[in-house]
């Protein structure tokens, strides 16, 4: 036994160093706890709603609702279509092809389902004045 291991015999053992927690470690801490309020502050919202929906529901029966009676309007009646917003008239998607592209004016005509003569006339029109 050497004289530092008989000196510590008799005392308590040191305690473990403290290990710090690296910036990362704190990070991901953080992200995690934050998405852990996120998931319970949307279960409170969607238990709010479903409660007032219920409340809602409960008053309108109490009122005189039948509810059988389902008066939703049908998709066939509807008067409108829906169109995406992406998508361009024909005349502009033509416009745009012309312009930007080299298609032949049949392919041009095809896509955007206009008329060929359409498309040579538009291409004229878009033709710089001299």
């Amino acid at each position: 036994m050497s004289l530092s291991e008989a000196a510590r015999w008799g005392r308590e053992p040191e305690p473990e160093p403290v290990r710090e927690e690296t910036p990362f470690e704190r990070m991901r801490r953080a992200r995690a706890a934050a998405r852990a309020h996120a998931f319970r502050e949307s279960e409170r919202q969607a238990e709010e709603e479903r409660a007032r929906f219920q409340a809602a529901w409960d008053d309108a029966l109490r009122r005189g609702l039948d509810p059988e009676d389902d008066r939703r309007p049908s998709r066939t009646t509807q008067s409108f279509m829906w169109r995406s917003r992406r998508r361009l008239e024909p005349v502009q998607h033509a416009t745009v092809l012309l312009n930007e592209t080299r298609l032949p004016f049949s392919e041009i005509a095809e896509i955007t389902g206009l008329d060929r003569y359409d498309v040579v006339g538009l291409k004229l029109k878009l033709r710089a004045a001299v």
